[in-house]
């Protein structure tokens, strides 16, 4: 049953594409919490990579990253990649999601030889089902 509602919590977020894109208000499509207490929050968003200058840098010969992310109220998290550019939402590729926040929330991405010019969103789901919280880090290939 956990995993049926995981599953639809994903597809909702995906299809919601043209309606609502990260840093977007929601106001209109979704009936959002008074109390704060309970919304979905992201309170930092980390890699493994090196930060310089507003930007994460994948060094040369480097193929992984791990994403991790500190959020409270949330129940999955999804880690989407996208160009760099405007309105490129609709060109977004899901690199992984978490389910189980006990062990913080956080995704391992194997991506090969790729060069990067690209943002990475984290997008997490409220454990009440109805907020949602992004933030996005910018990416770059040394």
């Amino acid at each position: 049953m956990i995993l049926y509602l995981t599953v639809m919590l994903i597809l909702s977020a995906c299809n919601n594409v043209d309606e609502n894109q990260p840093g977007e208000s929601a106001d209109a499509s979704i009936n959002q919490t008074e109390n704060s207490d309970h919304k979905a929050q992201i309170l930092k968003v980390d890699t493994d990579l090196e930060f310089e200058h507003g930007s994460h840098y994948v060094p040369e010969g480097v193929r992984t990253m791990t994403i991790s992310v500190e959020a409270e109220n949330v129940d999955t998290v999804l880690f989407w990649i996208t160009p760099t550019g405007t309105e490129t939402w609709g060109e977004r590729t899901l690199i992984g999601y978490d389910i189980d926040g006990s062990d913080g929330w956080s995704t391992t991405w194997e991506f090969g030889d790729r060069i990067f010019l690209d943002h990475i969103t984290v997008q997490a789901l409220g454990s009440d089902s109805v907020t949602q919280a992004s933030e996005s880090i910018n990416l770059r290939s040394r």
